[in-house]
């Protein structure tokens, strides 16, 4: 029995071993049930291979199945974080123009903050709508 990999997700594991067990290679689960509620969540879980001959061949299954690396973010990103970080910021400053208009009623201040509520919204969802553009020659 070799061990095969190590993993925090079960639903990996289980995937491993239902492809694994597709090929004819015997494997079995270990650490499964020692995530529930009380247990220890921070314990992987194992893939084992039960025959030693078998893995080098479970070893090329599971670097065919795995994900690849992430790359660097698009470019339209650059252009959807900001608008994202102002839209986060609009939701506070609407909290604090609805204080204010409470606190005050209608007045100059409450105006001039409903404006800057106004323009912020409108400033990150055109930053996140124009942001595809920037995409554009990068496929």
């Amino acid at each position: 029995m070799k061990n095969l990999l190590q993993t925090q997700s079960i639903a990996w594991a289980q995937g491993i071993r239902v492809a694994l067990e597709a090929e004819g290679i015997q494997c079995k689960l270990l650490n499964e049930f020692d995530r529930g509620v009380g247990a220890m969540p921070w314990i992987p879980v194992r893939v084992v291979v039960l025959n030693d001959d078998d893995l080098a061949r479970a070893q090329a299954i599971v670097a065919r199945l795995a994900p690849p690396k992430a790359g660097p973010p698009p470019p339209s990103w650059r252009w959807q974080k900001p608008g994202c970080i102002l839209l986060v910021i609009d939701v506070i400053l609407i909290g604090v123009w609805g204080a204010s208009l409470d606190h005050y009623g209608l007045g100059t201040l409450t105006y001039a903050s409903g404006a800057l509520v106004v323009i912020v919204f409108i400033g990150g969802s055109l930053l996140i709508m124009l942001g595809p553009r920037a995409d554009k020659g990068t496929s």
